[in-house]
């Protein structure tokens, strides 16, 4: 069900950023999108936070073009629900804040502002604190949604990941196997926790001159065209139907190269736009998790809160294609409207 809202929602946030023409390509795209098809019969959070990441998109896009106290403070509730379901999204709305300070001295005055963007993160506290009070309640420690982040680092920097071609740019459980399995006995979570964080920054620590290369293989795990294999990937195995089309041909593959060529072209398009600030929204999130990935590890999984924005742009890069062919055929020329200082107007 929860996947189902994925196409509605982006299609709404597109219409906002875009128009009904972009909306309509984006919601087919999304419909069609192998990933989001094939993520959506796990029970994985990828999906349900794929979701919400849109609905706070569009909470906060419409609160960009019309600032008001109400739709700030609606925004950050929603920006709370998102983290409850991926904490990786608690940053997200200070930086879209930053993003969002420019748009907002257009239409209201500093003080106002100052207050909106502060109504906005008690929003985001409002939602997410009730559960960190719980956390400090049950755990006697410090964390506000979840612990794991120092065993994810953990998982995706350590000997046995990076030595191994297999698994470079990948995660692998370690916390359990030796010798890191005697050093977290006896703890408990949010020591764990701290412990793993130590161990993962030491290795980092000592492995500097690799860094650049495990980030470049974590990104391209991450973003890869074709389908992966493994826990997350039963559904292209054999005996199935999918896995026997597998067999003949690679349906992420296929689909992927078109589209991300359109939402390459269609990124490109919207920063030569004179609406760029406003419409570009949607590359925050990508080059967030993007940057998550360089640090944590890179899968599918990673890519899918984020594929419906790749589908965003790729239905811009459609409509804007579909516009120039339509004109080339007119015998038509476009005239760019931005008009060069001491031109004649």
């Amino acid at each position: 069900m929860i996947g189902a809202c994925v196409p509605l929602l982006l299609g709404a946030l597109a219409g906002l950023l875009f128009g009904s023409p972009v909306a309509r390509a984006a919601t087919w795209l999304a419909v069609f999108d192998p990933l989001l098809v094939f993520f959506s019969g796990y029970l994985l959070t990828e999906t349900t936070f794929a979701a919400a990441l849109l609905l706070a998109l569009f909470a906060t896009v419409h609160w960009i073009r019309t600032p008001r106290a109400g739709r700030a403070l609606g925004a950050g509730l929603l920006w709370g629900l998102a983290s409850l379901t991926r904490p990786t999204a608690l940053a997200l709305p200070a930086i879209l804040i930053a993003w969002a300070w420019v748009p907002l001295g257009l239409s209201v005055n500093a003080r106002e502002r100052v207050r909106q963007c502060a109504l906005l993160l008690l929003g985001l506290a409002l939602a997410v604190g009730p559960w960190t009070l719980r956390n400090a309640i049950a755990l006697r420690a410090f964390v506000p949604v979840t612990t794991g982040s120092g065993r994810a680092l953990l998982d995706s920097n350590n000997p046995l990941v990076w030595s191994d071609p297999r698994l470079r740019g990948n995660a692998f459980t370690v916390y359990s196997v030796e010798p890191y399995a005697s050093q977290f006995r006896g703890l408990d979570e949010p020591a764990v926790d701290r412990r793993a964080r130590a161990i993962a920054l030491a290795f980092l620590r000592e492995h500097t001159g690799e860094w650049p290369g495990v980030a470049v293989a974590k990104v391209g795990r991450m973003w890869r065209l074709g389908a992966e294999g493994g826990t997350t990937g039963s559904w292209q195995r054999s005996g199935s139907p999918l896995g026997a089309l597998r067999g003949l041909v690679d349906p992420l593959f296929v689909w992927s190269l078109p589209v991300f060529a359109l939402a390459l072209f269609g990124a490109i398009e919207t920063l030569r736009q004179p609406r760029r600030w406003f419409q570009s929204v949607g590359l925050i999130p990508i080059l967030w998790f993007t940057l998550l990935a360089t640090v944590f590890w890179g899968a599918l999984r990673v890519r899918v809160p984020v594929q419906p924005l790749v589908l965003l742009y790729a239905g811009a890069g459609f409509e804007s294609a579909r516009r120039m062919l339509r004109v080339r055929r007119s015998g038509l020329t476009v005239v760019d409207g931005r008009v060069a200082a001491g031109e004649p107007r």
